[in-house]
Formats: C-alpha cells, structure tokens, sequence
C-alpha cells in the first residue's frame, strides 16, 4: 500500500499572533495513547479532551495520535460554530520531540 496516498497535511499561518503568544504560560494536558481508527480517536476525545479543553480545565492539549489532534480540531471546531465556546480562537501545530511528531492544539 502506498503511504504517500493515505497522508494528509494541513498548515496553519497565525500571522503575527505566534510572535506574542507564550506557549510556556499554556496549561498543556498531554496524553500519548494512539488509537486505530479515527471513530475509536473521536470517541475517547468526547469523552475526555474534549471537556478538559472547551471545560477550561486546561489551555492546551498533546498528542502523538493524529487521530485524536484531527477528532479534536474538528470538534472544537464545531463547539466554536455552534456557539458555545468558551474560547475564540483554536490553534494547531506539531513540534519533533526526541525524533517523535508531537501535536499540539490550544484555545485562547
């Protein structure tokens, strides 16, 4: 199976708001199961990330799963649209940490 077919990347440009935003100052919560389909991502995402994020209870989520940063970008996402966030702005990105993807989503 080819790999290259199956990828999918996406790029965030947050203009001059990334030069004054502190991610040392992020409550980060971080979790590092990975899951093997993306329905099995979104369920546990609901039933956890989700809360904590659009709770209040953490400004910042990380994962090594990119299932679970796209099931929860897609759900904050849909909580912003529908009105009831508590947040305005939602932010991705990924760092490399010890040669590993590490994927990082936070609301301001």
């Amino acid at each position: 199976m080819d790999e290259e077919k199956n990828t999918h990347q996406e790029f965030f440009w947050l203009k001059d708001e990334k030069r004054t935003l502190s991610l040392q100052n992020i409550r980060w919560f971080e979790e590092m199961l990975t899951f093997d389909t993306l329905r099995e991502a979104e369920e546990w995402v609901m039933s956890d990330a989700y809360n904590r994020l659009g709770g209040g209870e953490y400004d910042g989520y990380r994962t090594s799963d990119p299932k679970l940063a796209f099931a929860l970008v897609y759900n904050l996402t849909r909580l912003k649209t529908l009105g009831g966030a508590s947040f305005n702005t939602i932010y991705a990105d990924e760092e490399v940490r010890d040669g590993h993807i590490v994927f990082r989503i936070w609301v301001k």
